[in-house]
Parts: structure tokens; sequence; C-alpha cells
């Protein structure tokens, strides 16, 4: 139903790594949960949940992927909508790339009419494949284009990676960034676009969501697995971010 879209579900595994390749066709990709690094020449960047970035045709990359597994939606933009972003003077040969949580939504919605097709479901998808399109382009084009993290702070966020479902305190990662914990705060949001704590609990919840796709997992060895206090404690985050409980969640995917 759903070949001509080129509609792609694709799931890494934690610590998964690609080495440089690139592809015959230009392609989106929706992060929906975990978080990768890519290298594109010399530029690397780093991507969570809620981003979406276009990868021109023969442009060479590189993936490394982080501690927990990785959802991407992929699909092939087409070439109607890359025109008319070239005539209004977009230029894509950097490889954009925007997070709002706006994109994991439409990717949520997607994802669902991939799992649970019915007679409108191409036309459904056609439909959010273009808002998507929209948004990316509309936010591409007032976006000013991100600085590169600098070193300390890519080193921090390696570390919070590494430790997402320990108990980590901001004084720990001043030490661990040479900086003021204030300016270690502020310069995280400016960058990663959320708190230290949503990074946290966002990691946390994202790698919950990938274990529960697992029917056979236990909500409560979840919820302690991926560092939270109690079964209630991971509902009540779980329902915040996603807008359903772990087992509707785990209903919808099953």
């Amino acid at each position: 139903m759903f070949e001509q879209m080129d509609l792609q579900v694709r799931d890494y595994p934690a610590l998964h790594a690609m080495p440089p390749h690139m592809h015959d066709v230009p392609s989106m990709g929706i992060v929906l949960g975990g978080g990768f690094d890519e290298r594109i020449g010399k530029a690397e960047r780093h991507y969570t949940r809620g981003h979406i970035a276009f990868l021109p045709a023969g442009v060479i990359h590189s993936q490394r992927f982080g501690g927990s597994a990785t959802r991407q939606i992929i699909y092939q933009p087409e070439k109607r909508w890359l025109e008319q972003l070239a005539a209004c003077g977009g230029t894509f040969r950097d490889a954009p790339h925007l997070h709002d949580v706006a994109f994991c939504h439409l990717g949520e919605k997607l994802l669902r009419e991939l799992r649970e097709p019915d007679g409108f479901s191409v036309m459904v998808c056609e439909g959010i494949l273009l808002e998507l399109g929209a948004a990316f382009a509309r936010g591409y084009a007032v976006a000013a284009r991100p600085r590169r993290p600098p070193a300390w702070l890519a080193r921090t966020r390696d570390y919070l990676h590494a430790r997402a479902f320990s108990s980590v305190r901001m004084k720990e990662l001043a030490r661990i960034a040479g900086r003021h914990d204030m300016h270690v705060a502020r310069e995280f949001r400016r960058f990663y676009g959320m708190s230290v704590g949503d990074y946290m609990r966002n990691l946390r919840l994202d790698s919950a969501a990938l274990r529960l796709s697992n029917p056979r997992a236990d909500i409560c060895e979840v919820a302690f697995e991926c560092g939270f206090s109690s079964h209630s404690h991971l509902c009540r985050a779980f329902r915040r971010h996603f807008g359903m409980t772990p087992s509707q969640y785990r209903a919808e995917r099953s």
C-alpha cells in the first residue's frame, strides 16, 4: 500500500555504527526514539527524538548510534516538493536538520497509519507528509543556521547518555565540563533546546518506549531499568510525554 511513498520504519540497535556511505536518492528522516551522531564531511550533528533531517543524494555520511535503540521513519520527498523549495530559494546541499516536538507528533501519526492501515491510510499519509514538508521548509527558512556546540558541551551531553539511568547533579556536570553549573545549564538549553533535566527524562522515556515494544517486557521492570522510581512514576511521565499510558502505547503497537 505504501510502496509508492517509500515509507520505511527503521530500528537501529544501541551502539550500532554505520561506516561512510551515500544514497542515490534524497531522503527525509524523522527520529521517533533514541538518538545518534551523524558526520557529513567535517561537520557532526546530534539527532534526538523530534529531529527531522534532509539528506541530499550523493552526500557521504556516517552514523554512530547512542546507548539506547533508535527508531526512525525515512521517506523519499516528492520531486515536486523539492522543485517548489528550490523555486523559493531553498538550498539543501548542507543537509539541514531541525528539532521540534511537532515533527515527532506527525511521525507518530505516520507510524500508526503504517501499523494499522485501512482504506484511507494512503490519503492520510500523503497529507501528513505534506504537513511535514511545509513545517520543515518554514522552519528552515526562518531559523538561523545552528552553530556546532563547543567540545566541552558535547562532552557533557555524552556523559549524560552514558549515565542516562543514574542520578546526575548539575555540579557533577559542571566538573565534567570545566564550567560553572549555571553556564552549563544555560548553554545546554541554547544548543539542545531543553533543560538538562528534560533531556535526561526524554532519554529514559524513549528507552522505556522502545523496551515496551516487546510484549513480554514487564512494565514495572522497564520502569526500574530506565531509572524511574516506580510503575506510577513511569506512567505519569509517560502520559505527559506521549499523551498515553505505557499500556496504551504498547496496545497501539501490538
